[in-house]
């Protein structure tokens, strides 16, 4: 492991890893407990591997983690045998002085301690703020990366976007900047660094600042944030002030295979094309062949638990409008039993009756009547959620009607 790191964040949130290696099991049991012993409660991992500095690599991490508990709270990071601990800027000068001090007493011969109390921070995230000087870069989750905010001059700019087209491709970049040449001399390595961190996430923010750089994120794997701790702790130092926050999702996952939320209803749509969901005449109740189909339709959607999915019931226009529009709903009702029988999870699931008010074919004829007799999964967008997060809602309350609804139906 080059380099040899461990970076450890703690805030009002509470605390987290964003890199953790050791030579051992033993030695990141040792460390797992120092940080449970200051009230971490997250994953128990390190990445276990050669390249440590000395064997009290494990003692250390304990002191410099009960070092950072006391302190208030802040960053800590390890980089080989040098040791980086970035206060909060709140914290008072007296309490900085004490930890610090008591740690360099206290920290095994090798290690190396830098301690900085920072001014306060400030963030504007667009680039586009005359008081705050940064660097702003955003990665869309299509890919889209618009870089703004500011460049030492034209020469550093052409360097920053071809680095940023060989990154993400040469028509996903926007670059909107301006110079500004009084910028530190080691901007553009902080720019660069920063952009190199933001290529391994599928979407996400860098900014850069003269004394701090920030990077967030979303990815598809778990390693991100530890493979960024070092990327930046080797190109910018340890002793610098980086932020890190890093999402994993397991849709993004490429080792875990989830099917898209499209994926998902393509499938179910594809075995309802080969085979429809059917019901007995006038009523709700699956045949033998429907639940066969639902049956396939639940092992697709046991991968699907969080796509938002509607469930439409179609009947044709035989029969009153109202009979017709509550039969449907009972169908989709219905359809969602039965997945919920077969476990699938259904909290993103809903139900929607439609009656005879959605056609795809001639209700005219018998064979487009049979055609219109249906059940559609539809993928339902965030809005569409928000607008109607429970379709029964949506339905007309059932009159007093009395009349049976065609047998066709």
């Amino acid at each position: 492991i080059t380099p040899f790191t461990l970076r450890y964040t703690l805030n009002e949130e509470g605390g987290k890893f964003d890199a953790c290696s050791a030579d051992e099991e033993e030695t990141a049991r040792q460390i797992m407990r120092a940080a449970s012993a200051i009230g971490y409660s997250g994953p128990q991992d390190c990445d276990i591997g050669l390249g440590m500095p000395s064997p009290n690599w494990g003692t250390a991490v304990e002191i410099a983690l009960k070092g950072i508990k006391e302190i208030g709270g802040g960053s800590l990071t390890f980089s080989n045998a040098d040791i980086t601990l970035i206060a909060l800027d709140e914290t008072p000068q007296a309490v900085f002085d004490r930890v610090v001090g008591d740690l360099d007493a206290t920290l095994p011969d090798v290690f190396s301690l830098h301690a900085v109390l920072p001014e306060k921070i400030v963030v504007d995230g667009t680039g586009e703020d005359d008081t705050v000087i940064e660097f702003v870069a955003t990665r869309s989750p299509e890919g889209l990366v618009q870089l703004r905010g500011r460049l030492p001059d034209d020469e550093i700019k052409e360097i920053v976007l071809s680095y940023a087209h060989a990154q993400f491709g040469t028509d996903n970049v926007y670059m909107a900047t301006r110079d500004d040449e009084d910028l530190p001399g080691d901007w553009a390595i902080r720019v660069l660094a920063a952009l190199e961190g933001l290529s391994q996430v599928q979407s996400g923010s860098a900014i850069v600042q003269a004394h701090y750089v920030q990077l967030r994120g979303v990815s598809g794997s778990r390693d991100t944030s530890g493979e960024i701790s070092r990327l930046l702790a080797d190109k910018l130092g340890a002793a610098e002030n980086f932020e890190i926050s890093i999402r994993y999702d397991e849709l993004l996952d490429p080792l875990l295979n989830i099917p898209t939320p499209e994926e998902c209803v393509d499938r179910v749509n594809a075995v309802l094309a080969a085979s429809k969901i059917v019901f007995e005449p006038s009523s709700a109740a699956l045949t033998d062949d429907a639940n066969e189909t639902v049956d396939k339709i639940a092992e697709i959607l046991r991968e699907c638990s969080r796509t938002q999915i509607e469930i439409g019931g179609h009947t044709d226009s035989q029969g009153r409008e109202i009979m017709n529009l509550n039969l449907s709903q009972e169908r989709a009702d219905a359809v969602l039993a039965g997945l919920m029988e077969r476990r699938i999870l259904t909290r993103n699931i809903t139900a929607k009756g439609y009656g005879e008010t959605v056609p795809i074919a001639d209700n005219g004829t018998e064979e487009g009547r049979e055609i219109n007799r249906r059940i559609e999964f539809r993928l339902l967008t965030d809005v569409q959620v928000s607008e109607n997060p429970e379709a029964a809602e949506a339905l007309p309350t059932p009159t007093e009607e009395t009349e049976a609804p065609s047998e066709q139906n």
